[in-house]
């Protein structure tokens, strides 16, 4: 009797230690699903339209005077994107409210104020979940710029003529071609009609080594007079 008696106690026992860690489970594997949920990742990507860069350029477009910006969020959990389509969402730019509604995962708006400067963009969802989530990122607006291209080391070059080229960047134009460049040579202005991003200099006959040779080069936008400039100087080395 005795020994049914313990056989029985044992199996509730076990039963009992079973349906307990079968409630605990359950309740971790709710608990740590909802800690999942309820503590997305933003992921906000953003892309600029009217900032013209080289194509050889590996970098992103920034957005400057003119420009026009993009941009987008998801939210990832447990490495799922999450559906956002009745989700309550605020798009924020330097605390001034740019758009929402529901589901409202884009926005494309002009940037604020002048360059160079940083934007803060804020996305908000007040009501995801019953809980209220907010993520920034920063966006830098910067001037237009022209480089000039002088494949000259240390400055000093020894052909004539020698060639140089403008290479203009984060232009409100569809086509560099599309700027007017002004290239200065000694103080002596002119432009190129053939090619207009490119000079070609031609040293005087009798130039003797060491001669200074200031170049300097505008590329202007026409249509919103957005101009940018750059200098070399650059020095001559006879080969003789």
């Amino acid at each position: 009797m005795k020994d049914m008696q313990h056989a029985s106690f044992t199996k509730r026992t076990l039963l009992y230690f079973a349906a307990s860690s079968f409630v605990a489970l359950l309740c971790v594997s709710h608990y740590a699903q909802a800690q999942t949920v309820s503590n997305p990742d933003f992921l906000i990507t953003w892309k600029t339209s009217g900032s013209n860069i080289p194509s050889f350029y590996v970098g992103k477009a920034l957005p400057t005077y003119g420009s026009q910006i993009t941009a987008s969020l998801e939210l990832v959990s447990g490495g799922k994107i999450l559906n956002l389509s009745g989700q309550t969402i605020y798009w924020y730019l330097n605390d001034t409210l740019i758009g929402g509604g529901s589901g409202v995962q884009q926005v494309t708006f002009p940037p604020f104020g002048a360059p160079p400067s940083v934007l803060d963009l804020r996305v908000v969802l007040p009501n995801y979940n019953g809980s209220y989530f907010e993520h920034s990122i920063q966006i830098p607006m910067v001037n237009a710029e022209v480089v000039m291209y002088a494949p000259y080391p240390n400055g000093q070059f020894s052909n004539n003529p020698l060639t140089l080229t403008a290479i203009p960047y984060f232009f409100d134009v569809t086509d560099a071609t599309k700027l007017s460049y002004t290239w200065t040579v000694n103080g002596i202005t002119g432009t190129s009609a053939e090619n207009p991003q490119q000079a070609q200099i031609t040293l005087p006959q009798g130039t003797t080594s060491g001669a200074s040779v200031s170049v300097s080069v505008s590329a202007e936008n026409n249509i919103d007079s957005t101009i940018a400039a750059a200098s070399e100087n650059l020095t001559y080395q006879s080969q003789l």
